[in-house]
């Protein structure tokens, strides 16, 4: 009889500390242990072009267990300036880091050995050797080929022959040589003239583009990044000032800045990429390499949008383009 006391009191704890494990895990499911650090770096951190990406990041890091942090950055001079803004975020023990190089340093040695000590997502440029690295950004070769398309249908097509000038941007990116192509492709069989190309950094093309442009004046200006289309609506807007008929603007963006002149009309078409989800995307991809330290590094290829001023306030666009986080 006692025994069988012994037993059934047994039983009884077991059963009690089942229940209470239970309840446990239920009330913390979706809870995890400390949330991983992980750093986002990018050229000209406080610039506005940056604000729908953002909204991204922040998002999905709610739902993966992730702390931001935003180093701050002004604009970077030289690939090594960035690489020693990394070097400090790994020596302070981040988990992971979000980077935009701001040159083709992707395959840079130094990135390369930082590769065993923390998780890298970088962000706008499909790097080589594909694998090294997690990726996220647009198609930048489609990027490229259609704003050339674009400008195609709205000056008459492969037979009018058009004066054209390129605001690069840094040719030492990848992203930039990409559109580059792209742009070209898409003008090739046509009759369009490309009379020149500016790039550097945005001292260098503002002065280079005044020059060109005095000299061998243009039709269309074609700009391959955010900071290139405000650059060259800033000329632009000073032409006009001096009495200086102002050519047709087709740019890459999605600042503030970008799309208000899109809608006073001083640029024709913008193609936007999808910002919003290259951040939500990137913290994705960050998560999964955290998790999974040995998973295998691969690319995300975001979408775009072409919005010019009969679609800018479509809601869909107006979505991308200013994304509230709820």
């Amino acid at each position: 009889m006692r025994k069988n006391k012994i037993y059934f009191g047994m039983l009884f704890l077991v059963l009690v500390s089942v229940t209470i494990w239970s309840a446990y895990e239920m009330l913390n499911v979706g809870r995890k242990g400390d949330p991983y650090a992980v750093s986002v770096i990018v050229n000209d951190s406080n610039n506005d072009r940056w604000l729908a990406m953002r909204e991204g990041l922040e998002q999905a890091a709610n739902g993966n267990n992730i702390d931001l942090n935003y180093v701050f950055s002004g604009k970077f001079t030289n690939v090594q300036e960035e690489l020693e803004l990394i070097k400090r975020e790994v020596k302070n023990g981040a988990d992971g880091l979000i980077v935009q190089m701001i040159a083709d340093g992707a395959n840079s040695k130094e990135l390369e050995q930082m590769v065993g000590q923390t998780e890298i997502v970088l962000l706008e440029s499909d790097t080589q050797p594909e694998g090294i690295y997690a990726w996220t950004g647009p198609d930048n070769i489609g990027l490229g080929k259609t704003l050339g398309e674009i400008i195609l249908q709205d000056i008459g097509g492969e037979k009018i022959k058009k004066k054209i000038g390129i605001v690069c941007g840094n040719k030492k990116q990848l992203s930039v040589q990409q559109r580059l192509i792209g742009v070209e492709e898409a003008l090739a069989e046509t009759k369009a003239d490309v009379l020149w190309s500016v790039s550097g950094d945005l001292e260098q093309m503002s002065k280079a583009l005044s020059e060109k442009d005095l000299v061998r004046p243009v039709e269309v200006l074609i700009a391959l990044g955010n900071d290139e289309t405000e650059l060259a609506v800033d000329y632009l807007l000073a032409k006009e000032s001096e009495g200086i008929k102002r050519c047709l603007l087709y740019g890459i963006g999605c600042s503030e800045k970008a799309v208000y002149y899109l809608d006073q009309g001083r640029i024709s078409s913008l193609v936007v990429p999808n910002e919003f989800n290259m951040g939500y995307l990137s913290i994705e991809q960050m998560a999964r390499q955290l998790d999974s330290p040995l998973s295998e590094a691969k690319g995300q290829v975001i979408n775009y949008l072409v919005v010019d001023r009969t679609n800018l306030y479509m809601e869909e666009n107006q979505k991308i383009l200013f994304p509230i986080v709820q």
